[in-house]
């Protein structure tokens, strides 16, 4: 098994330093590992080094990319003989909100989607909401106020917010009802193979039925408490592109070693 990371732009023998610690990690636990320059890559020119081996079961552990690129850098790898863990397909139905929301919507705030030329305070207010949660297919906005919009009127403003600090909108608009979360209660899960795994405890009962129902690789799924104390899932994310957040990466990368190539 190999892991690939994106290099440091000025120092491409070099991890990128986001990824540093964990590829230092990987490395000293006999992981193979390899570097590739993203700058290049978003120019349609894809090396890693060292190369592949044959037939080499490999996993991105990366910078977020879209669909699209993904497949892009699917194909590369393919040709260079490596067995990406993750499909296309695997990775767009953990990265796009819309895709997995059906299969776990009983875990999840209840969610509609829109375009950007939607009138999306009049279909909220239709279905009664006095404010919603907006997001795009991927992210929220969480500088500049949140992305939170208690007034109906107050829509326009976090869409135009989220343009702003995103760069864009992806796939579409996200309304989800406002549930309302204890502080601090956040965490991250991983699901590998079709096990959940908790930072520390057992997983909740939403955890595993999305380790169940979900039928990619590795994962993350992110949760809250909300005030009344029932754990809810706040979003998916591909395993390969979600941040270690409070997780050890020793914990992370023996969990992928013991469940992906075994002992």
């Amino acid at each position: 098994m190999r892991l690939l990371y994106p290099a440091n732009p000025l120092r491409l023998r070099e991890p990128d330093e986001q990824y540093a610690e964990e590829y230092a990690v990987a490395g000293r636990m006999g992981f193979e590992v390899s570097l590739f320059s993203f700058e290049a890559f978003t120019a349609h020119e894809f090396r890693m080094v060292p190369s592949p081996g044959r037939s080499e079961l490999l996993i991105y552990r990366g910078w977020m990319i879209k669909p699209a690129k993904y497949a892009e850098m699917h194909r590369a790898l393919l040709d260079l003989g490596a067995v990406p863990l993750t499909s296309p397909r695997q990775y767009q139905l953990c990265h796009y909100l819309p895709e997995w929301y059906e299969t776990l919507k009983e875990f999840t705030a209840e969610t509609r989607f829109f375009s950007e030329r939607d009138d999306i305070a009049a279909e909220i207010e239709r279905l009664g909401w006095k404010g919603c949660f907006l997001k795009d297919y991927v992210k929220s906005v969480s500088t500049g106020g949140g992305s939170i919009a208690r007034e109906l009127v107050e829509i326009p403003a976090v869409l135009a917010k989220m343009k702003t600090y995103r760069g864009e909108i992806e796939g579409g608009i996200c309304a989800r009802r406002i549930e309302d979360f204890q502080a601090g209660s956040e965490d991250r899960h991983f699901v590998i193979r079709g096990r959940a795994f908790s930072r520390t405890g057992s997983p909740p009962k939403s955890v595993v039925a999305a380790a169940e129902r979900i039928a990619s690789p590795f994962f993350t799924v992110d949760t809250a408490v909300r005030t009344d104390e029932v754990v809810r899932i706040v979003e998916l994310g591909d395993g390969q592109v979600s941040d270690l957040k409070e997780w050890a990466a020793e914990r992370l990368l023996v969990l992928l070693q013991k469940n992906l190539v075994g002992p």
